[in-house]
């Protein structure tokens, strides 16, 4: 623990009580820079919140300015506490001499005084048949460089030499799923951390068993991609 952290956390005021005990809990396990790898479980337990209402807390801090975030592939996220950068949403007051706004008033015209009526010039066309809302765009996943990514990292494994319908929409679903994703540096880390596991590779059984050896469809599966870079492979 480091005091000089846990000092300068304690006074922030303008959060929540979940917010602040998850800010306090991340200062109790950081060393004097502010670095520390509590896993989101481990932070849950301290606090006695859920994970998701740890997890909600620690998105706002990263907000205002508290700490910052960086996924590790294979390890626990490291966060880095930067109170000293702390800006609490304000809340704007009118000043105590600020005039009061201007009341309008409307006078109702008489029965019987005849209303004008403004029409537009033309109606908003609907859209066509084949128009779609604009939409907002997202990086485009390039499914061939990370299949080429596979190919380069593991050569040992059969090369994918199809592109088909559903191996394109689970690459783009992983790619979509976090930002971190959306980044072959990502991608390339990610098959050399499969190819660091004997498991996976194919090179150790478990009791009773022959040995085990993934492919590339597997890789891509959701269960599957979340263990692997959770490090489930490498104990």
């Amino acid at each position: 623990m480091s005091t000089i952290i846990m000092s300068l956390c304690w006074p922030l005021q303008g959060m929540s009580g979940p917010q602040k005990a998850v800010l306090i809990s991340l200062a109790d396990n950081a060393n004097d820079e502010g670095v520390c790898w509590p896993s989101v479980a481990r932070i849950a337990e301290r606090t006695c919140l859920a994970e998701r209402t740890v997890q909600t807390a620690i998105k706002w801090l990263g907000q205002v300015g508290l700490l910052s975030v960086r996924e590790r592939m294979g390890r626990s996220t490291m966060y880095t506490l930067t109170p000293a950068a702390y800006a609490p949403p304000q809340e704007l007051h009118p000043a105590a001499d600020a005039p009061s706004p201007p009341q309008l008033t409307t006078e109702t015209p008489a029965a019987a005084a005849p209303r004008t009526v403004i029409e537009p010039p033309s109606e908003p066309s609907p859209l066509g048949d084949d128009e779609q809302p604009p939409k907002i765009s997202k990086s485009k996943c390039p499914t061939q460089a990370i299949v080429d990514l596979f190919n380069k990292t593991i050569p040992e494994f059969p090369r994918v030499v199809m592109l088909t319908k559903d191996r394109i929409t689970k690459i783009t679903a992983r790619w979509n799923e976090n930002s971190v994703h959306q980044d072959l540096q990502f991608w390339a880390e990610y098959f050399a951390l499969v190819r660091s596991s004997k498991f996976l590779m194919g090179e150790v059984a478990s009791a009773g068993s022959n040995p085990f050896r993934c492919n590339f469809d597997w890789l891509i599966a959701p269960s599957n991609f979340v263990k692997v870079i959770e490090g489930n492979y490498h104990a």
